[in-house]
């Protein structure tokens, strides 16, 4: 940019940091918008430049004729197809969000914490210590341009996370949207007039006020296949209309009031993974059994115990590989352990009302796939 144009003004110095800063250390990416701001020595033109990265990087005209085809490489070098998708599905958190605690990505993609490992080594995403990553806003802007089919389809990933929307927002085509990312906005419900048939992806986390989800809509989004739902405190039901979500695999309710699973979630054949955890207002999940593809399921910290009548139906869940359950010290860890298949499936154990009679500890060696544990008198 040069001396005359950063003394000129104070104020350019001040933006020229934060321009700087959105390019995050990436070389390319500092070199092409820094010859591109070489000839602005106005505090209009740098702010206009700072306005239009934040909103959009791709906007920026010589990020999306340099500097997009240019990380593409690296996106094409992944070679393998579900990798690629892994890699798009990142973008639809918020920009600088760190990941690491959202299991949708291992538990959607098959061996995801290994891919995660790839895209790290591929410089596509970075490692925040030891349990987050996060993406580079200008990466971030490259996969929604890949995603949108390099900006002629936009609407096919509609990524509006954490942008203050209090209701849904507006879209020309729904039935253009593949995946949409409305998380951590402050929605109150989620309607819709037209029909979101081809949408496969929805993630809802974090929208605090968030309190119903219309029967209209979940008939509307057969094809949905992820459904975020964390830590939307103030949901408290689902309707049964859900049954005909009959693509469903992924379900996430942790963090949530929901109170009881409606019976219409019982319909769903192709259900893997199911997320309870931190369920506090939910006592109950009869008809679990019916749930013949499910994989993944957390109860812990939930009001649902390990009881007799639970550890039955969990029993019939042939396909069950990874569970996180909450049990009492007396009773339920002989009944699980009584079956070996089902005490393999348990990843994480909640033990509560264990101080009236001792806990013995030697007993959980017998859980061979544990790999945590809550005790809570």
């Amino acid at each position: 940019v040069g001396d005359n144009t950063l003394s000129r003004d104070p104020g350019i110095v001040k933006l020229a940091r934060w321009v700087a800063d959105k390019c995050g250390g990436l070389p390319l990416a500092l070199n092409v918008i820094g010859k591109a701001m070489a000839s602005k020595t106005t505090v209009r033109e740098w702010e206009h430049a700072f306005n239009v990265l934040t909103r959009s990087a791709a906007e920026f005209s010589d990020i999306k004729k340099k500097i997009l085809p240019a990380l593409k490489f690296s996106y094409d070098s992944l070679g393998d197809q579900q990798l690629q998708s892994c890699f798009l599905y990142c973008a639809l958190f918020p920009e600088d969000h760190q990941m690491g605690e959202y299991q949708v990505i291992k538990e959607v993609y098959n061996e995801g914490y290994a891919m995660l490992g790839t895209l790290i080594r591929a410089n596509l995403l970075t490692e925040v210590g030891t349990e987050f990553v996060v993406m580079h806003d200008v990466v971030r802007e490259m996969a929604l341009w890949i995603a949108s089919d390099f900006g002629k389809q936009k609407e096919n990933f509609v990524v509006q996370a954490n942008v203050g929307l209090v209701g849904i927002p507006k879209v020309k085509d729904w039935g253009a949207v593949r995946r949409m990312s409305l998380m951590e906005n402050e929605i109150e419900e989620i309607t819709c007039s037209s029909k979101c048939c081809e949408l496969t992806t929805l993630f809802l986390q974090q929208n605090i006020y968030l309190k119903n989800l219309t029967g209209e809509f979940l008939q509307s989004i057969k094809k949905l296949v992820v459904l975020d739902l964390t830590k939307n405190y103030s949901l408290s039901e689902l309707p049964e209309q859900i049954s005909e979500m009959v693509s469903l695999q992924y379900l996430n309710l942790s963090e949530t009031s929901i109170e009881q699973l409606p019976v219409g979630l019982q319909e769903l054949k192709k259900l893997t993974y199911l997320n309870l955890h931190t369920t506090k207002k939910l006592s109950s999940i009869s008809g679990i059994s019916r749930l013949l593809s499910l994989r993944w399921l957390s109860l812990v910290e939930s009001r649902a115990h390990g009881d007799v009548s639970l550890l039955k139906e969990l029993q019939l869940l042939k396909n069950l590989q990874n569970l996180q359950i909450k049990v009492s010290a007396e009773l339920s860890l002989e009944q699980i352990l009584g079956d070996q298949r089902l005490a393999n499936c348990v990843t994480g154990l909640e033990i509560v009302d264990f101080q009236e009679k001792p806990l013995d500890i030697s007993s959980l060696e017998s859980f061979e796939s544990l790999r945590e544990l809550w005790l809570a008198s």
